[in-house]
């Protein structure tokens, strides 16, 4: 039976321990708005003039890096991978097995409580000033509002799975830092944070879409500054769900299997 009164308290605490730790915040957040920078000079610069590339205006292409780097700050919010290893090395995990929650809902309702402090205290605060003042693309419909939030919901729900099922490999693996190199690497291209997938070759375009990555970013952006409209949109809203669905029970399966092993050597 699922408690939500036990997980909520997690994300209130969550939240709590955010309020205590602003410094963390305010560092992510400059470190965000560096990237953001960074990212729009360089297509600036890759537009150099032109009021469009590849069928997408120079306006429509700010806002997809403004939009990306905002899930960027949403994503990079929760439990880091390296945290889950850590406890995963230190032992400090088997003891929450001993605990009467799920481990993995455990992790996501705090992950909701320092995503909810770090949106409501810096975010939206600085992302607001920006869409007043920079000439960027939104939405011109309160549904489509919806669906991007919706849709960038979702990602974060597809990150966390794959994150927490990578940050479990800890369990079997002694070193895992060159994987997790390799996941970030191809989260980071794959998932179009920062180039979208319209401008990749085609063969990498198509591989793109067959994996899970594009439901983190590029869906939630392509929705946002309408290059995902009308029926198309329930149809990517439906690949998301699929792959949450997939990731989910990956990370079911390697929770399992990593929480058989601890009980079964004894911790």
């Amino acid at each position: 039976m699922f408690r939500f009164r036990l997980y909520w308290t997690f994300t209130k605490k969550a939240f709590l321990r955010s309020a205590v730790y602003r410094f963390d915040v305010w560092s992510r957040l400059g470190s965000n708005l560096i990237f953001l920078l960074m990212w729009g000079s360089i297509w600036t610069a890759l537009y150099a003039g032109r009021e469009e590339a590849g069928g997408v205006s120079f306006e429509a292409m700010l806002t997809y890096i403004v939009v990306s780097q905002f899930l960027t700050g949403v994503n990079g919010a929760g439990t880091p991978l390296w945290d889950i290893q850590e406890k995963v090395r230190t032992g400090d995990i088997s003891l929450e097995l001993m605990r009467p929650f799920d481990v993995p809902l455990r992790y996501l309702f705090a992950d909701f409580g320092s995503v909810a402090f770090y949106i409501l205290t810096a975010l939206l605060p600085l992302y607001t000033v920006l869409f007043i003042f920079m000439d960027l693309t939104l939405p011109d419909s309160w549904q489509t509002w919806v669906l991007f939030i919706i849709s960038a919901f979702i990602g974060f729900l597809i990150r966390y799975c794959i994150e927490m099922s990578f940050g479990l490999l800890s369990f079997f693996l002694v070193e895992t830092g060159g994987i997790v190199d390799i996941f970030y690497f191809a989260m980071s291209l794959l998932s179009g944070s920062v180039i979208p997938l319209w401008f990749f070759p085609g063969w990498l375009e198509k591989m793109a879409l067959y994996l899970p990555f594009q439901g983190i970013y590029y869906i939630p952006n392509a929705i946002f500054i309408g290059e995902i409209s009308g029926s198309a949109i329930l149809l990517s809203l439906g690949i998301q769900l699929f792959w949450v669905g997939v990731c989910y029970l990956l990370l079911r399966l390697v929770w399992n299997r990593a929480s058989h092993k601890v009980v079964v050597q004894g911790g």
